[in-house]
């Protein structure tokens, strides 16, 4: 076990929760600020929630990569974080949309299950492919263009959001809403 790294993925582990929880509600307590909304939840649509994970796993690694630059390639480096800032948000939305299709509801306990459990999985897949001692033959191309793609289209479909369920601000029922509300209750109501 690698301790150093370890310690590395746990301080980005309690980073992201805390900084992905306060995300959910910047928006709001900006009072609509639109330049926040590139980062913090403008509704409360599924891929909107995935900013809660993906903006402050960025920022993180972004200071994490400048402590450890000398340990790691920059193609291992970031092939673990890549591999994280994927695979984060895809088990939120993966577990949400199944989660509400076996109970037909929307549970409060369940999310905060799901963003922490995410945040987890992505921590331990990237501190595995960084104690991996073998190298992979590791190339930084595929990692920086996913990165750069997950940019683009965190803040793309904030501004110009896809007509389809992903993108949809959920209320009780399906609201027809999409991207940017200009007021909005924060929070749903959970059963």
């Amino acid at each position: 076990m690698d301790k150093g790294i370890l310690k590395w993925e746990i301080a980005g582990l309690l980073f992201i929760l805390i900084i992905g929880s306060g995300l959910h509600f910047a928006f709001e307590l900006s009072n609509f600020w639109r330049p926040v909304a590139l980062v913090a939840a403008v509704n409360e649509s599924t891929w909107e929630h995935l900013k809660m994970v993906f903006w402050p796993g960025l920022v993180f690694f972004s200071l994490q990569y400048c402590f450890l630059k000398n340990e790691y390639s920059f193609a291992q480096f970031w092939t673990a974080k890549a591999s994280c800032l994927f695979l984060m948000p895809l088990v939120i939305a993966v577990g949400w949309y199944a989660a509400v299709g076996l109970t037909g509801k929307n549970y409060f306990s369940v999310n905060i299950i799901l963003f922490v459990g995410a945040v987890l999985i992505g921590q331990f897949l990237s501190y595995s492919i960084l104690s991996n001692k073998i190298s992979w033959g590791f190339k930084s191309f595929p990692a920086i263009s996913l990165i750069i793609l997950l940019v683009v289209a965190f803040s793309l479909f904030t501004f110009f959001p896809p007509k389809i369920f992903l993108f949809e601000h959920m209320d009780l029922e399906n609201s027809g809403q999409y991207g940017i509300l200009e007021s909005y209750e924060g929070l749903l109501i959970f059963e």
